[in-house]
């Protein structure tokens, strides 16, 4: 009887052993139509939910007269403790009109990255000067390449990283009511740093 208990546990941990963990990964293209980037802090915030915003600087979104366009990046290792990171650029588009032909600019586009664990310390970078290039590689298809080119700081690590992104992603309108605390929307600091599950 032992033995043969002996042989399930082992062939148990021999198949968990044998079972792959897959990564998670989410790259998300927004268009945010009549919206503009909330810029100033709210009051009454504690310390921490401050530096949660300043981690989310230029990131949330509220109605305005713009085109927006959301960069969400989220990778994550499944059982890998803060293993959660994160990468949100917004920026502005010029020329953008749903059924044109053409590529639209994006202007003023700003960036933050980081583990998501990590920024109540203010442990992620920001920069304010990031280069989008748009290239739509068939017409009438919402599929677009996204090049991203920035140089982040880190004033938690004193310390800047440059970020050189590239990726394909389908483009999708939500409107800023619809917007989840992840994409850019509401008042929810704590659930700006990662996709709802």
């Amino acid at each position: 009887m032992k033995r043969t208990h002996c042989f399930h546990a082992s062939g148990l941990l021999l198949y968990l052993a044998s079972v792959q963990v897959e990564a998670r990964s989410i790259h998300e293209c927004i268009i945010v139509p009549q919206a503009a980037i909330v810029t100033d802090m709210p009051a009454g915030l504690d310390e921490f939910e401050q530096r949660l915003w300043v981690a989310d600087t230029g990131q949330r979104v509220r109605k305005g007269t713009d085109t927006l366009l959301l960069l969400r990046l989220f990778s994550e290792s499944p059982g890998v403790i803060d293993s959660q990171q994160y990468i949100k650029i917004t920026g502005s588009l010029k020329r953008y009109a749903p059924s044109s032909e053409g590529t639209p600019e994006v202007v003023d586009a700003r960036l933050t990255s980081g583990g998501a664990g990590f920024v109540h310390k203010g442990d992620n970078w920001l920069s304010d000067s990031v280069d989008v290039e748009l290239h739509q590689p068939h017409e009438r298809d919402n599929r677009m390449e996204v090049k991203v080119t920035a140089v982040g700081w880190n004033s938690y690590r004193k310390e800047d990283r440059s970020f050189y992104l590239q990726f394909t992603c389908q483009l999708k309108e939500i409107p800023v009511e619809k917007l989840s605390a992840w994409q850019g929307g509401n008042d929810d600091l704590w659930g700006s740093f990662g996709p709802t599950r």
